[in-house]
């Protein structure tokens, strides 16, 4: 069975590298790929070492409906607090 993915809301900010980045969603972070973020027009900002909000791709995990919120998992490395955090579903962009 195929994960859904989706997109969910979070910090990002410079990585190590020019086709990285450290993302932090809730109380979880990782360096991820650049091609898995959307940055909505917030290139400018990140490229001077600010951090900015956006979006990363995450997979969906587990689905807690009574709490309405979903357990997703991000792709990259972990830093602080594992790659999987529970977020509201609400908060769910399309991939």
């Amino acid at each position: 069975m195929t994960a859904k993915a989706s997109f969910v809301p979070c910090k990002i900010l410079p990585g190590f590298f020019d086709s990285e980045v450290y993302v932090v969603v809730l109380d979880s972070s990782a360096y991820v790929s650049l091609e898995h973020v959307k940055l909505d027009g917030n290139e400018k900002a990140l490229q001077e070492g600010k951090e900015v909000d956006g979006f990363v791709l995450a997979y969906i995990v587990a689905e807690d409906p009574q709490k309405g919120k979903v357990l997703v998992e991000v792709p990259g490395e972990p830093v602080i607090g594992g790659l999987r955090a529970w977020v509201p579903q609400a908060q769910l962009r399309p991939v």
